[in-house]
């Protein structure tokens, strides 16, 4: 845990701020996991990663935590189709952030304030039906930006991977999106539970995945 305090206390000391021309990430200092109080430190999208990194890795043997520590830094690391760098995580991070500091225009900011007066429920917004205010040369440049990323790198599966059911049945397919259309079952659903579960190779709502054919 040296090298995650020293990226903390590094971070600390440059009394960084948001909106100040450098795109930092807020870190929970103490997982939030581990307390219900924390105080959060601003981190570059690569320390960030580093740091999520650094505690699965020291959590990993912990009969708790480690799954915990384990998904956090799975969300970083995972692009729901490959597992990703720190440096992609940081580029991706920041052309996303070009585009959510975009100023919306008067007809998407409209749309926006007539979704939310329809949804009761806060904790859940929907925008269904609104199209997007990126001009063409925005989208242009992500997909550029994408492309350059992607260029030259092996597209991950990890596979293969097999569902059995309690049928008897069992689908094999080499990606998770690829066996969520094959099953019916959300890639999402599939890849936590063979990733975090201690017993993702028993029988739960009547299937279970493991690794191989």
């Amino acid at each position: 845990m040296e090298q995650y305090f020293k990226i903390i206390r590094q971070a600390l000391q440059e009394s960084r701020e948001k909106g100040k021309g450098t795109y930092y990430e807020a870190h929970h200092i103490i997982p939030k996991s581990l307390s219900k109080k924390s105080t959060t430190v601003l981190l570059t999208p690569e320390e960030h990663y580093t740091v999520h990194k650094i505690l699965a890795e020291y959590w990993k043997g912990h009969s708790i935590y480690s799954r915990k520590m384990l998904w956090a830094f799975h969300r970083i690391s995972f692009d729901g189709k490959r597992k990703i760098t720190k440096e992609e995580y940081g580029e991706a991070r920041r052309i996303l952030q070009e585009l959510w500091q975009s100023e919306k225009s008067i007809s998407h900011k409209e749309k926006i304030a007539i979704a939310l007066k329809g949804n009761t429920n806060n904790s859940t917004r929907v925008f269904k039906g609104m199209k997007s205010d990126m001009t063409d040369e925005g989208r242009a440049s992500l997909s550029k930006k994408t492309t350059e990323r992607l260029q030259g790198g092996k597209q991950w599966s990890g596979g293969p991977y097999t569902v059995e059911f309690e049928t008897g049945e069992t689908i094999t397919e080499t990606s998770y999106p690829d066996l969520e259309k094959a099953t019916g079952i959300k890639w999402t659903t599939l890849q936590k539970r063979l990733l975090t579960s201690k017993t993702p190779e028993k029988f739960l709502r009547g299937w279970k995945i493991y690794k191989g054919e």
